[in-house]
């Protein structure tokens, strides 16, 4: 699941306003959301593309890491389900059950 994100004049805006509601969310939230977005997968909007580079910045903020993946600051993409661990965010050994 990879989406290539080609910038846009307006992208920075929306994506700090979306990063504003992400860092409102409960860790166990946040989580949620990236698996919900796990489950539906990259569908090529630019507007999940925002979503998701938000979201990353979100996880980097709350965990210090995260499980989206972006690479030379184009190419995004999902690493599968993870779970809530005490604190910290790790990967599912059975993602069906998330």
């Amino acid at each position: 699941m990879e989406y290539l994100f080609i910038q846009r004049p307006d992208d920075r805006e929306k994506i700090m306003e979306l990063l504003g509601n992400f860092k409102k969310n409960s860790k166990q939230e946040l989580v949620s959301s990236y698996n919900n977005s796990v489950t539906t997968g990259i569908v090529g909007v630019h507007a999940q593309a925002q979503m998701l580079v938000a979201m990353h910045n979100a996880f980097g903020a709350t965990f210090g890491k995260s499980p989206i993946k972006i690479e030379d600051n184009i190419i995004i993409s999902l690493t599968g389900k993870i779970e809530l661990i005490g604190e910290e965010w790790q990967y599912c050994n059975n993602p069906k059950t998330v």
